[in-house]
């Protein structure tokens, strides 16, 4: 185990100082190689020196900067040369440089220190289906950053957003018609140091270019076939279907359930193998026609392709308690495997402008995130964790498709003639799905006899092997469109806003799950491999007395839906270019049903208990006072909701593929009112700019992720309503070139800037017992809030461009993973500090090679309750070569 210590510090500190050494010695290499050109006869010195102070790539910082000066509400922008400055190669992981955000499993962005529950996604302006079941929001990752134009997060709510509105909205943005043509193409390879060790993989894994799965592991047609005709698969439910109980039939309903187990695939024996490099590639074409004389029409398109392997080393741990102390129940502190993915993505946008006054534009995005997973655990289960000669080996194989289609049409119309009326609206289908089949689990038994050696062998069971095949998909319609008019009073000018959205969901999602049992398998015959143990023969062979069995007791199928009506109001007002204010209104009319569904079709449950129906007023406010030219102040007011999502307010058992956590939803939860206040005060000057900021917000019934009283030594999760909660902090950011160190430092000062954040903020919720969950905790802290978070960036550029290079540092503080239950404290995940460098080189005009390291400092992830281990992964270090190239 790593601690992060003061000899860890030092080092950090070390190799910051180091690196900037490094680039104080680059800036003199490229300041004596490329001289900057003398002035021109019209040009004077000073001229020179403005121009290549803004020429440099410190003004795509600078320019993202004024846009966030001119929201009405606070609002951070991350423009597209930011992102790739950064190195970072999804939105997710740009994200993380936006002050008061938190990167969590590298997918889902925290705002404020509030968990992805309280943060929104829209593409383009539009709400879209997220491919995880798990999660609201959309994973981030699956975004790259070859498609994004810029990443706006507006952090004060406005009444043209979706009232679900709690932390942050982050609205991704594509583009449809270039400025000029354009053409980018890009190749780059990587490498985790976790990989220098051999990986695993199997027989039939996904190891071909697309990682696609083939078919080869979805439920065989024998197999739906036979749970269509007979229901539960026992040779007694067998008999009664064909024809009644006696024995005849159910001799032949035995070997039908021995016959069925050659329908699954067993060729699955893992292996060691040497792990490949990591490949990306990506090209993008943008082009612009002139039509007629002010008519032009665009497209813009993009393919991105992403391969890469890495090895898992992880510990897992969980605990009962014992007076004050912890005592381990389940302990696996030596789990390996290895994780395959491919992303695939696509985009294709057109545009068409017909003066100036009127815009039409169409965008298409695929997108696809396919995942290979085998992880073996080596440890104790609660059977085996007082046996000083008995442990498990567990092995799972995980294969998921994660999609999404949108297909967006939209459009921009100003109307001179009606007193330059505005109108923007926008169309949006989309469909995500998530495919799981065939995910494996099971248990080796390892038994060490008297003389040291150690016997292993699947263990003899009813349900020796898990097999589930898992589906979900979900289909959006979104609509949308707002009228904006301008008027003018003396020295005010007034924008009156109106709109209307309409947006539907409905959820498909299945889950079948079968069982092996092999309790008629003799030891010996358990102790080969699992294709051997499995093979057809030994199927087959009645003395095994070998049978397949379906899940049915457990309720994974449901059916679910959700319709928003909503309309809205805006007024605002610019007085004198002095005061800005911004008042609306918004009305949502929501409806949502969840159906859980039984084996046999029929809905499980209450059918008063699925459905959530609201609607209600959700205001905003924004204050901007333009004290001068570079310094303004904003005050904001809003109240929104935060509602639970469909799979948290389904009781259903699902495993949370990110914690590996077993998680039950609960049909009782209610939604989240929240009451926000912020201040801010921004100064600019020139490329430079400061701000800071203080927020507040009041939740009632705040969502929380709770611990369940489980019985099988496994830790199992819910969701309950806490009673309020509130969220209150400052935050902090700075944009500054280092010219005012040119005296002591020489010139070079000019070529680097430092830019950085940071939120310090505080919460505390109120939350009351429950049955079954025995918190506690009744005051703490909301789940998944950090009280710091801090962002740090040194950015280097040379006169002429040919060098850049950027360190950042990212931290937050430890914050709450799930409540402790009967009198065990909360668990906590660690601070995670993150250095990272780019360095990019540009020979030629159009051609770059970038250099990326990132977690220089080999930090890890850790959760931990009452000082013990409940979570540990190692994210070991990344390094990335990649070449681009762009006309």
């Amino acid at each position: 185990m790593q601690k992060f210590n003061f000899s860890r510090l030092g080092q950090s500190v070390l190799l910051a100082l180091s690196t900037a050494g490094a680039l104080v010695s680059l800036s003199a290499f490229a300041q004596e190689a490329a001289p900057a050109p003398a002035p021109t006869p019209t040009q004077s010195q000073e001229d020179v020196e403005r121009i290549s102070v803004s020429g440099r790539l410190m003004s795509s910082a600078a320019s993202a900067a004024a846009e966030r000066r001119e929201q009405p509400y606070v609002a951070e922008v991350l423009g597209m040369e930011q992102i790739s400055r950064a190195g970072d190669s999804n939105a997710a992981a740009a994200l993380r440089r936006v002050t008061g955000l938190t990167l969590v499993k590298d997918k889902f962005i925290y705002v404020r220190g509030l968990g992805e529950r309280y943060s929104s996604t829209l593409l383009n302006g539009a709400m879209v289906p997220s491919p995880d079941p798990t999660r609201n929001v959309i994973p981030l990752d699956m975004f790259p950053a070859g498609i994004i134009e810029s990443l706006v997060v507006q952090k004060a709510y406005s009444p043209e957003l979706p009232a679900a509105f709690g932390g942050g909205n982050v609205n991704i943005r594509t583009t449809a018609i270039p400025l000029q043509t354009s053409f980018n193409v890009a190749l780059g390879i990587g490498y985790n140091s976790l990989n220098n060790q051999d990986g695993f993989d199997y027989a039939g894994g996904s190891d071909d270019w697309r990682g696609d799965d083939d078919g080869q592991r979805s439920i065989s047609p024998r197999l739906a076939l036979a749970q269509q005709q007979y229901g539960v698969l026992t040779p007694v439910n067998i008999a009664e279907a064909l024809g009644g109980i006696n024995a005849v039939n159910l001799a032949q309903a035995e070997t039908i359930v021995r016959e069925l187990g050659t329908a699954f695939n067993r060729d699955i024996d893992i292996n060691r193998t040497t792990v490949k490099p990591d490949f990306d590639a990506s090209a993008s074409f943008g082009t612009r026609f002139d039509l007629a004389r002010n008519v032009v029409f665009g497209v813009m398109t993009g393919l991105s392709y992403d391969r890469s392997t890495e090895n898992i080393e992880q510990r897992e741990r969980y605990y009962s308690v014992s007076g004050e102390n912890l005592v381990p129940l389940n302990r696996y502190d030596d789990i390996k495997g290895t994780e395959h993915q491919v992303k695939l993505s696509g985009m294709l946008n057109f545009g068409l402008e017909l003066g100036v006054d009127h815009r039409l534009e169409t965008s298409t995005i695929y997108l696809s995130d396919t995942k290979d997973e085998i992880k073996i655990k080596n440890g104790d289960s609660i059977e085996t964790i007082n046996e000083t000669n008995r442990s498990n080996t567990d092995t799972s194989i995980l294969y998921e498709e994660r999609t999404m289609l949108s297909n967006q049409l939209r459009g921009k119309h100003n109307f001179p003639y009606l007193m330059d009326l505005a109108l923007d609206w926008q169309y949006t289908d989309a469909r995500a799905r998530r495919n799981a089949p065939g995910e494996v689990e099971y248990r080796y038994l390892n038994e060490t006899r008297d003389d040291g050696t150690v016997f292993s062998f699947l263990r003899r069971n009813q349900n020796a092997v898990n097999y589930s095949f898992s589906d979900m998909k979900d289909n959006t319609e979104n609509l949308s469109w707002d009228l904006q008019l301008p008027l003018t009073l003396g020295k005010a000018e007034l924008v009156l806003t109106g709109g209307y959205s309409y947006f539907e969901r409905n959820r498909n999602a299945q889950t079948d799950r079968f069982n092996f049992d092999t309790v008629g398998y003799s030891l010996a015959q358990l102790s080969g491999r699992f294709s051997e143990i499995f093979s057809d023969s030994a199927i087959l062979n009645p003395a095994n007395r070998f049978k397949v069995s379906n899940v049915t007791t457990q309720a994974d199928d449901y059916l679910a839906a959700q319709m928003i009506d909503a309309g809205f109001g805006a007024l605002e007002l610019n007085y004198d270019y002095l005061l800005r204010l911004n008042i609306g209104v918004r009305y949502e009319d929501f409806k949502q049903i969840s159906l859980p569904l039984a084996a046999d079709g029929s809905v499980s449950g209450t059918l008063t208990d699925s459905v959530l129906q609201e609607d209600g007023w959700y205001p905003a406010l924004s204050l901007t006072w333009f004290v001068n030219d570079d310094l303004q102040a904003r005050f904001g007011y809003s109240k929104t909701v935060v509602r639970p999502d469909l799979r948290e307010v389904t009781p259903v058992l699902y495993v949370d593929p990110l914690t590996d956590f077993k998680v039950t939803g609960f049909a009782g939860l209610q939604s989240t009112d929240i009451s926000s206040f912020d201040v801010r005060l921004e100064w600019y000057y020139d490329n430079s700019n400061y701000s800071i900021g203080a927020f507040y917000k009041d939740l009632e019934n705040p969502i929380e992720a709770i611990e369940l009283s489980g019985s099988d030594g496994n830790l199992l999760m819910s969701f309950r309503n806490a009673q309020s909660g509130t969220v209150y902090g400052v935050e902090a950011e700075f944009l500054q070139q280092l010219d005012m160190f040119t005296g002591n430092f020489g010139q070079f000062a000019n070529n680097f800037f430092v830019a950085g954040n940071l939120t310090v903020s505080e919460s505390e919720i109120s939350i009351q017992r429950f049955p079954g969950a025995d918190l506690t905790n009744l005051t703490r802290g909301l789940s998944g809030h950090s009280k710091y978070v801090a962002n740090l960036q040194l950015g280097f550029d040379s006169d002429n461009n040919s060098h850049n290079a950027t360190l950042t540092y990212n931290v937050f503080g430890k914050r709450i993973a799930f409540a402790g239950v009967n009198d065990k404290d909360d668990a906590f995940e660690q601070p995670f500090h993150s250095l990272d460098f780019t360095y990019g080189y540009t020979p030629l005009e159009n051609l770059t090679m970038k250099v990326g390291i990132k977690n220089l400092l080999d930090d890890e992830v850790e959760i931990l309750q009452q000082g013990e281990i409940l979570q540990q992964r190692t994210e070991g270090q990344s390094y990335s070569l990649s070449v681009s190239y762009r006309y």
